[in-house]
């Protein structure tokens, strides 16, 4: 996701596959109707919209994240658009992940009682953590959590959010990586250029903080 000064109106078929040359196929499946401030097309596994704050690409059930067509896809869109005014940009991952319930147990745990875990784990200064609990007469039980960490320079961040799941042992997971642009339109190439090093050091906090397995 982009976040900008965007123009919807922009957002059509004939701009994605004329103006980029995306192959999307050739109609979407869902387009929106049309609206002054907002403009949203629907394809097989892809959709784009956009209003005048930002600009968002999802990829549904995308198989292998490092071999995703999104980043060759918001480089050329804004390539199109040089004077287009953008001032962050993030990527995000989201999944349903089923966990070992002593793992959870775990992890509950340590946001009770032991909180350092997740900064040590993840070899950080210093980390935000807001944490939501249900508490009843009987106990407290961790509902939601989100963990946020901020590079040294400043220009980028990361927030994991873990919610629980309808499934047993299942935990929502949104991983959210955004970069500051401060005007600097460049930086985006962090994104564009290293989606697969996002996705990389995802795994990494993952596999650090629920010491699990992903693919």
């Amino acid at each position: 996701m982009v976040l900008g000064n965007f123009n919807p109106s922009i957002l059509t078929h004939g701009f994605l596959t004329t103006e980029c040359g995306f192959d999307v196929g050739d109609k979407p499946t869902k387009e929106s109707f049309p609206m002054p401030v907002v403009a949203s097309l629907d394809y097989d596994g892809i959709s784009f919209f956009a209003d005048l704050g930002r600009l968002q690409i999802t990829e549904k059930n995308c198989e292998n994240p490092k071999q995703s067509k999104l980043p060759d896809y918001l480089d050329i869109y804004l390539e199109k658009l040089p004077h287009t005014p953008i001032t962050k940009c993030g990527a995000n991952f989201n999944y349903d992940i089923e966990i070992q319930k002593k793992k959870l147990n775990d992890i509950e745990q340590r946001l009770l009682k032991d909180r350092q875990y997740f900064r040590k784990a993840l070899n950080a200064t210093e980390i935000g953590l807001e944490v939501t609990f249900n508490v009843s007469s009987e106990s407290e039980t961790v509902r939601n959590w989100t963990l946020r960490t901020i590079a040294q320079s400043g220009e980028s961040s990361t927030t994991i959010n873990v919610s629980t799941a309808e499934e047993p042992n299942t935990v929502k997971i949104n991983f959210n990586y955004e970069i500051n642009l401060d005007q600097k339109p460049g930086r985006i190439k962090k994104i564009t250029d290293d989606y697969a090093k996002i996705y990389e050091l995802f795994l990494f906090q993952f596999r650090k903080i629920f010491e699990e397995g992903i693919s």
